[in-house]
């Protein structure tokens, strides 16, 4: 896992939290996404499709699993 997929793990988690919390949701949501501006363009494709589709549970799920890295989404 790169220092920037750490970094989103990270932020994932907090932005979990938040939204539980009905807290600063706001400010999480934009740590999540100025993170995942910066994955390299060699990142997991099932990470970048988590994070396009906002399916932040399963990014999160995806990067705590160590599925193979190599995996392409399945979906239409």
């Amino acid at each position: 896992m790169t220092a920037i997929e750490e970094q989103l793990r990270e932020a994932l988690v907090d932005f979990m939290r938040a939204a539980e919390k009905k807290d600063d949701v706001g400010a999480a949501l934009k740590h999540v996404l100025d993170l995942q501006r910066q994955l390299d363009a060699d990142a997991p494709p099932m990470l970048r499709h988590y994070l396009e589709r906002r399916s932040y549970q399963k990014a999160l799920d995806f990067l705590n699993s160590g599925r193979p890295e190599t995996q392409t989404p399945q979906c239409e």
